[in-house]
C-alpha cells in the first residue's frame, strides 16, 4: 500500500532548519571552538616552558664545560666570581666552587644554578654539579 504524496504546502513547510536546530548547532560549534582555543593556549605555554628550560640547561652546561677546561684549582676559584659565558636574557646564573677534603680527598665541587628572572617561570631551577680533581 502506498502513501499518498505530500501536498506542495507540506513540502514547503519542511524546508530548512528550525530556530532550535540552528541554536543547538551553534552551541555545539561554540563548545568545539572553545576546546580548540584552550588546547592551543596550553600547547603554546608548554612550548614556551620547554624553550626556557632548554636555554637554562644550555647555560648551565656551558658553565660546567668552562670548569672542566680550567686546569688548576686556583683558576676554578675565579670561575665562581664571574660568569665567563654569555648570559641569556631572562635567566640568572650563579656558580659556587666548594672544597671537599673528606676522606683525605682534595677535590673541588662546582655547582651551577640557573634561575628565571620571572618568579615561577622555571620551576624547579636548573642545577648542574661536577666534582673536579685538579693538580
Amino acid at each position: 500500500m502506498r502513501r499518498p504524496a505530500p501536498s506542495p504546502r507540506a513540502r514547503a513547510d519542511r524546508r530548512g532548519f528550525s530556530l532550535i536546530e540552528v541554536m543547538v548547532a551553534l552551541v555545539i560549534l561554540s563548545v568545539i571552538a572553545l576546546g580548540v582555543n584552550l588546547g592551543t593556549a596550553r600547547f603554546t605555554r608548554t612550548i614556551a616552558d620547554s624553550t626556557l628550560r632548554t636555554r637554562a640547561q644550555a647555560l648551565a652546561d656551558a658553565q660546567i664545560a668552562m670548569a672542566r677546561s680550567w686546569p688548576t684549582y686556583s683558576t676554578l676559584g675565579n670561575l665562581a666570581g664571574a660568569p665567563y659565558n654569555a648570559g641569556v636574557t631572562g635567566l640568572t646564573r650563579s656558580t659556587a666552587v666548594a672544597v671537599d677534603t673528606t676522606g683525605g680527598r682534595n677535590v673541588r665541587r662546582v655547582t651551577v644554578t640557573v634561575r628565571s628572572v620571572v618568579s615561577g617561570a622555571l620551576n624547579p631551577d636548573v642545577v648542574r654539579s661536577i666534582t673536579i680533581a685538579a693538580p
